[in-house]
């Protein structure tokens, strides 16, 4: 998957969770690896580290 997929991804859930956008990525991401899923998995904890750093990007702003 393309970075800026993962980029639309993390923006997609920060506008429909807000600041619950980590929590659902985070349980996205363990239920691909409690599924044994690692590709998924890999995504999501892609996923989970882009959405902190557009949070951390805009707290500085």
């Amino acid at each position: 998957m393309l970075m800026k997929d993962i980029n639309q991804i993390a923006i997609d859930l920060i506008s429909q969770y807000g600041e619950d956008a980590e929590s659902i990525a985070m349980l996205r991401a363990a239920e691909y690896a409690a599924n044994l899923n690692t590709e998924e998995w890999a995504i999501w904890e892609t996923v989970l580290k882009e959405i902190k750093n557009i949070s951390n990007n805009s707290s500085k702003q």
